[in-house]
């Protein structure tokens, strides 16, 4: 194998590739190199995962293995099923074995495809992954694979769902230094519409010395003991219109989350003010312009849309704080095509040294400060 190169980023990890990576001093690379560096070790250690994945399907007595390589047996227990997967997913699996796909994403498959039971179901949405989870992060393929097994398997979906709300709890966990930890697991839709609603609390807060995190809680707790009572933000979610009429039960996406259930949607729906969204060919959002500088609020709205809630800058799964102009006003008009929803850190990375275009089809492109493209595409509905 020769040297720390681009080329090497998407070969298959190999004894070589291993022999060149743990041969170099990261001390002494160009930032460049660093860069491949990481990659290729990245794809090294997936390929490694998926070998400890395979030989732990076939290992029996899961006792002597947890006593040898010092794990509590339970976790093992857990990582069987996951290596059980493999033999379910086997276009994933193929992805994850050249590193293409590392653990974490594969049991984030592999935890929301186990209760499909019916094998052709599990064979397509296993195809579909196949095709993009290398292009996609932890919280993206969540989504995807979370969209797919609701479409389906809608019944089954929304059965679980309903079953889901029944272990809404509430739990204390002790922190070192006089701190605890209070973990609140509730339905998405109300999680996310309260998590709006004390960032807007913090946001709207003045400067006093205080993180974001330190006011995000303070005003928290402000609201628990009933000192804040208005309620100012909205939630955006996206449902069809057959859904909409219960025609059928494809799942909503609610904006910063993802799939959420045909009833928890056509609910929120019933609450708020509707807005009409044509979809292209694509199943992606279409468009309206304005002709000052400020994205009128309807735009912001068609921004959320667009994007599921989240920034569009690749690999991000923040939430949209700010709208920028891609290209920039007035030589960029305020405009659909023009505009992205973006989190507060990568709208200033965009404006220091990164540059971004957008194709027709939506397909946006970032060329960062080293000369490489990254692609994101629009949510597709």
């Amino acid at each position: 194998m020769g040297e720390l190169t681009p080329e090497i980023e998407n070969v298959r990890p190999d004894g070589a590739i291993y022999d060149l990576i743990m041969s170099v001093d990261p001390a002494g690379l160009t930032q460049e190199e660093l860069l491949t560096f990481a990659i290729v070790a990245r794809r090294l250690r997936a390929s490694c995962e998926y070998a400890e994945l395979a030989a732990l399907a076939q290992v029996r007595d899961t006792t002597e293995l947890a006593m040898a390589i010092k794990v509590a047996e339970p976790a093992l227990a857990k990582a069987q099923e996951t290596a059980a997967a493999l033999g379910s997913h086997p276009a994933l699996a193929e992805r994850f074995r050249g590193g293409d796909v590392d653990l974490a994403r594969f049991s984030a498959v592999q935890e929301r495809t186990r209760h499909l039971e019916d094998p052709a179901q599990v064979k397509e949405v296993d195809r579909v992954l196949a095709e993009v989870a290398g292009g996609l992060t932890r919280s993206q393929l969540c989504r995807k694979t979370t969209a797919l097994v609701a479409t389906a398997d809608p019944e089954g979906y929304e059965r679980r769902c309903t079953k889901a709300r029944e272990e809404r709890r509430v739990e204390f966990s002790p922190l070192p230094d006089g701190m605890a930890k209070l973990m609140w697991t509730l339905p998405a839709a109300e999680a996310r519409e309260l998590f709006q609603q004390v960032c807007a609390d913090a946001q709207g807060l003045p400067a006093d010395g205080r993180t974001t995190d330190q006011k995000r809680c303070d005003v928290l707790m402000e609201r628990v003991l009933g000192q804040r009572k208005e309620w100012n933000v909205r939630t955006f979610v996206t449902v069809g219109m057959e859904t909409l009429m219960g025609l059928d039960d494809e799942p909503g996406q609610l904006a910063g989350y993802g799939p959420i259930a045909a009833d928890a949607a056509r609910e929120l729906a019933m609450r708020g003010r509707w807005r009409g969204i044509a979809l292209d060919e694509y199943r992606r959002a279409a468009a309206i312009s304005k002709n000052t500088y400020r994205p009128s609020t309807l735009m912001k709205e068609f921004n959320h849309v667009r994007s599921g809630g989240t920034c569009t800058a690749p690999g991000c799964s923040r939430p949209i704080e700010e709208h920028d102009h891609i290209t920039p006003w007035p030589g960029g008009g305020t405009e659909p095509a023009n505009l992205q929803g973006l989190c507060r850190r990568h709208h200033h990375v965009k404006h220091d040294n990164y540059s971004v275009t957008r194709d027709a089809d939506g397909t946006t492109h970032w060329t960062t400060s080293l000369g490489r493209q990254y692609s994101t595409q629009a949510h597709q509905y």
